[in-house]
Parts: C-alpha cells; sequence; structure tokens
C-alpha cells in the first residue's frame, strides 16, 4: 500500500476515533444533565479520552518517525546506486588492466622469438604480473606509450577502489541508520496499535455499560409509569394527569403540539414540555399559555405539600421546563430531543421552582 494511503487511512480513523469522542461526550452530557452518570461508566469514558489522546500523539509520532524512514532510505537508495556504478567502473578497468597484461605477454613472446631476452629475465624474476608491474623498467623494456596507459590504469583503478571503499562504509553506516530508524517506526506502530486495541476494547465495555443502563432505565420507566397508574387509580380529581398518561411514549420534538402538530411532519403526533400540558390541559377546557414561562406567571402558586395530581411543577428560574403532577415524587413530562412523554421522579431534578394550579374561570 502506498505512503499515501496509509497516511488518508490514519486520517481516516484519526477522524473517526474524534467522532467517537465527540459524540461520547455528547452521550454523557445527557446522561449528566438527566440522570447522573454510572461511576463505572465515567472512569471508562475518562480512560477511552486519554487513550484517544495517546492515539493522536502516537499518529503525529508515526508520521514523524515515517518521514524520517524515508528519507534515510532514499539517501540509502543514492549511495547503493554509486555503489553499484563504481563496482561495475572498477571492473571495467580490471578488464582493461587483463587486455594490456595479455599485450605485454604477447610482445614478450615475440621479443623472446627475436632473441631480446632481456624481457625474458625479468619476467622470470617475478612471481605474478602485479609485481611485474611493480619492478619492471618500463622506459626501458616497453614502449613509452603502453607505459604511460598502464600507469594510468593503475591510478584509476586505486582511486576507484577506494571510493569504492569509502562507499561501501557510507552504505554500511546508512544501513544501520536505516535499521534503527525502521526499528522506532515499528516499535511507534506497535505502540498505536495495542492502544487502538485499547481502545476499541475499552469502547465495547462502554457500549455494554450503556445498554446495561438503558435495560435499567426502561425497566425503571415501566416500574415508575405502573405505580403512577396505580396512584391515579385511587386519586381524587387526577383527570388531567389520567389524560396525559394516554400519550405516554409519544415522541418529544421541538414545538411539538400534539397530533398533527409535528413542525417537520417528522411525526404524526409529538410534544415538547409545554405543549404537552397546553394540549392536555385544552382537552379538558382550560386555556393556558403556550411556553413554560408563560404558564408559571399565569397559575395559581402553591406549595409542593399541597400538590394534586394534575398541577403543573417547573424547572429553572425563569422557568424552561414543565410537567404534570402526578403525586408521590411522580410527574409526567416531555423531556427533550430523543427521548419520549414518560414519567419521571421529582426529587431527581434539582432544578425544582414551583408549583401551579389552573381553573377553567382563569
Amino acid at each position: 500500500m502506498s505512503r499515501q494511503s496509509n497516511q488518508h487511512k490514519r486520517k481516516y480513523y484519526r477522524s473517526l476515533i474524534s467522532g467517537f469522542a465527540a459524540g461520547l461526550i455528547a452521550v454523557l452530557l445527557f446522561c449528566t444533565s438527566s440522570f447522573g452518570v454510572p461511576s463505572d461508566l465515567a472512569s471508562k469514558s475518562q480512560q477511552a479520552a486519554q487513550i484517544s489522546r495517546e492515539i493522536d500523539a502516537l499518529d503525529r509520532e508515526l508520521d514523524i518517525a515515517t518521514e524520517a524512514y524515508n528519507r534515510v532510505k532514499s539517501e540509502l537508495d543514492v549511495i547503493t546506486e554509486k555503489v553499484d556504478q563504481t563496482r561495475q567502473r572498477l571492473y571495467e578497468i580490471r578488464m582493461s588492466l587483463r587486455k594490456r597484461r595479455e599485450l605485454l605477454n604477447n610482445r614478450a613472446v615475440e621479443m623472446y622469438k627475436n632473441g631480446r631476452t632481456t624481457m625474458l629475465e625479468v619476467l622470470l624474476r617475478t612471481r605474478d604480473f602485479a609485481d611485474f608491474l611493480d619492478r619492471a623498467d618500463y622506459a626501458s623494456r616497453v614502449a613509452q606509450s603502453d607505459a604511460r596507459l598502464i600507469k594510468r590504469i593503475r591510478k584509476a583503478r586505486d582511486s576507484v577502489a577506494e571510493v569504492e571503499r569509502q562507499l561501501a562504509e557510507q552504505q554500511r553506516q546508512q544501513q544501520g541508520l536505516l535499521q534503527q530508524v525502521a526499528a522506532k517506526k515499528a516499535d511507534i506502530e506497535a505502540k498505536l496499535a495495542a492502544r487502538q486495541a485499547l481502545l476499541s476494547s475499552i469502547n465495547q465495555e462502554i457500549q455494554r455499560i450503556l445498554e446495561e443502563e438503558a435495560r435499567r432505565r426502561d425497566a425503571e420507566a415501566a416500574a415508575l409509569q405502573q405505580r403512577a397508574k396505580e396512584v391515579l387509580v385511587s386519586a381524587p380529581e387526577s383527570s388531567i394527569a389520567k389524560t396525559a398518561m394516554r400519550y405516554l411514549g409519544v415522541p418529544y420534538h421541538w414545538a411539538g403540539n400534539g397530533p398533527g402538530g409535528c413542525p417537520t411532519g417528522e411525526h404524526r403526533i409529538c410534544f415538547d414540555c409545554s405543549g404537552l400540558t397546553k394540549y392536555v390541559y385544552r382537552l379538558h377546557g382550560i386555556n393556558i399559555p403556550r411556553t413554560a414561562a408563560a404558564q408559571f406567571e399565569y397559575g395559581i402558586k402553591i406549595p409542593l405539600s399541597q400538590a394534586r395530581p394534575g398541577d403543573l411543577v417547573f424547572f429553572g428560574m425563569p422557568p424552561h421546563h414543565v410537567g404534570i403532577y402526578v403525586g408521590n415524587d411522580m410527574f409526567i413530562h416531555a423531556p427533550r430531543t430523543g427521548d419520549v412523554v414518560k414519567v419521571s421522579r421529582l426529587s431527581a431534578r434539582s432544578d425544582f421552582s414551583g408549583v401551579c394550579r389552573y381553573t377553567k374561570s382563569r
């Protein structure tokens, strides 16, 4: 796979991790504002966030190491090419020397045939051709042109051999450096793979915790709903709350006003918090304002100790959320985007701000 493809793939995974982290933070904020986060989920989430930061750092470190590896490898390729060229040149020079030796041998034979024994004597005193080159007196026994040519060839041979030695040493050093940067790159890749595997494992654990928490909340919601029904059976003047119970499970949607009142048409029926209370009260012939703040101002303020099923309970100051009181620490409301009309505990909210009652005469 190409280097650009690898970089693109790493950037994709990096964006994927960042996207997951952002989504996880959103989930945690939702849970924190609504119900509180289980300690194990908070701990796992913090661990996942830390590992995500470590993965980002390792990914940047891997980019740097990859660049270093590619640079050293490129330099080694250049040196290797020079070594190959130098060795080819040295081979050609050696072949040239071999040809000159053959030519001199042929000339020696001719000199012997012609009775010129001095060259033969020189040859007989040498161990090999290299010894001959070192000891023979070229000027007196070989033509001057041959002597100069042999001298140049030998000088070139020695020079090229020295260059080959230097290049071979550079090649050895560069190969060592390449092994170092390759080892560092492999080490970073191994750490990155390990952290990604750990993050995947933690994400799976977080998903398991979230699913368990969702099941627990569903069970709690079902129990609260059943309890609310039992409370309302024997509660006097509970018709408003009983009517609100019919809409349990209806999706929340901002500006939702009930059947046919979903602003985007996404749902056949939907509510936001004050849309639910206004709609239910209107079914009972009581007209109240549309917003939570206005409903609070319009109603008769009473203490919580005197609250009855059907009264409205408010949250925030000025109020930004409203629900219908059921009794026994329970109320019905349309909580937020992604949720549905449900029964919740009043004591689970820390921003309770008051209770209001309404009459048809108002």
